[in-house]
């Protein structure tokens, strides 16, 4: 085994190693004693002893990253009162204990247990660490962030590279201390209007590159406008629309978001008119409709939709533009179905019938191909 020690400084390091275990005479057989820095990472120590450190008072940083770790004995660490930073990242098996504490320190202010393949915080892991400031949960696999309310002195969090889809306000509120915040890279797309207000406490200091954030009316006229009102600056990078890609969400502001709301109720009060016409139609025929007036109804629908989409509507209106107009085909279909029948209607029936089918497919075709379901609303 190839070990360096410092003397002077009471260092020790044992890295690129082999080692499997730290027994609890392992520190004392090396003839090392009051250590205050073991750099243990990249061994193979899958065990731990729980008197391992027993006699080293003076500790205050141990690494064993990159190593094998799976379970660690709560009070490995209790009896080290100078203990302050501990290094537990890479160890791609370690687990947290669902029940009780992960670890016992009065004295750890950081710990880092990134890249270990974890999925959950469990409730009561940090309970027992009443003085953890910073803490390194970073390249994991969290998809919510619970269980951080028991770390209350925690000014620093590094939760980047995960699956976060969510931000919870709960989350500043249980870390009153929080100064740093580090989400990047993970999978929001946006903001609550509730977290703001405790978000732009770190906003400063914040880290929000990496997710695909949506840079679409919603988030322009909620957490854009907050953001411009109360001078807070998160430098959000727009995943999407496409136009948006990679530029930052102040480009949004050459686009007035606002005429949105102005096109959907002129798109409502177009749709209306056109129902009415179809209705009115259809009461003066008792309930029969020439096709080519239902095909000239459609089409006239279709230019309205077709103006308004070049008057910069959202995608998703085209949609109910056309939603409606398939509604009004189908309630017409049914109203000539209920009606008297009449010499020649049948054939008639037939070809209404046949323009109605005809027209479902070619709206839900086009409502596909021609829009994709985009919610953007931009000039």
């Amino acid at each position: 085994m190839n070990f360096r020690f410092d003397r002077h400084r009471q260092n020790l390091d044992i890295s690129d190693n082999v080692i499997m275990s730290l027994g609890k005479t392992s520190l004392r057989d090396l003839g090392v004693i009051s250590l205050v820095q073991l750099n243990a990472s990249r061994n193979c120590i899958s065990d731990i002893d729980e008197e391992a450190f027993l006699e080293q008072s003076k500790l205050q940083t141990v690494d064993l990253s990159s190593n094998s770790l799976v379970i660690i004995e709560p009070k490995t660490f209790k009896r080290i009162p100078s203990l302050e930073i501990l290094s537990l990242s890479s160890n791609q098996y370690l687990r947290l204990p669902e029940e009780g504490p992960f670890l016992y320190s009065t004295s750890l202010r950081v710990l880092k247990i990134s890249d270990c393949n974890l999925y959950n915080l469990p409730p009561a892991a940090f309970q027992k660490l009443p003085n953890l400031q910073e803490l390194y949960i970073s390249h994991n696999k969290f998809e919510v962030l619970d269980s951080v309310q028991s770390v209350g002195s925690l000014t620093f969090l590094d939760v980047g590279y995960n699956y976060l889809t969510d931000l919870q306000s709960h989350i500043f509120t249980d870390l009153p201390e929080l100064i740093h915040l580090n989400l990047s890279y993970n999978r929001l797309s946006t903001l609550g209007i509730t977290v703001m207000p405790q978000l732009a406490n770190v906003s400063s200091s914040a880290d929000l590159n990496g997710n695909p954030w949506v840079c679409d009316c919603q988030m322009f006229n909620t957490i854009y406008s907050w953001c411009h009102d109360n001078s807070v600056d998160l430098e959000l990078v727009c995943s999407s629309p496409p136009e948006f890609k990679d530029k930052s969400w102040s480009n949004c502001e050459k686009y007035d978001c606002g005429d949105c709301n102005t096109d959907f109720i002129d798109l409502g009060k177009e749709v209306n008119m056109i129902e009415n016409k179809i209705s009115f139609k259809a009461s003066q025929n008792n309930g029969n409709l020439d096709p080519s007036y239902l095909s000239e109804t459609y089409f006239q629908a279709q230019e309205t939709e077709s103006d308004i989409t070049r008057k910069y509507i959202c995608g998703v209106h085209f949609v109910v533009l056309l939603s409606l107009v398939i509604a009004g085909g189908i309630l017409l279909y049914l109203l000539k179905f209920s009606s008297s029948p009449r010499k020649g209607s049948a054939q008639t029936d037939s070809k209404a019938c046949r323009l109605v089918k005809s027209t479902e497919r070619r709206v839900v075709r086009e409502a596909a191909e021609g829009h994709g379901g985009s919610d953007v609303c931009l000039k």
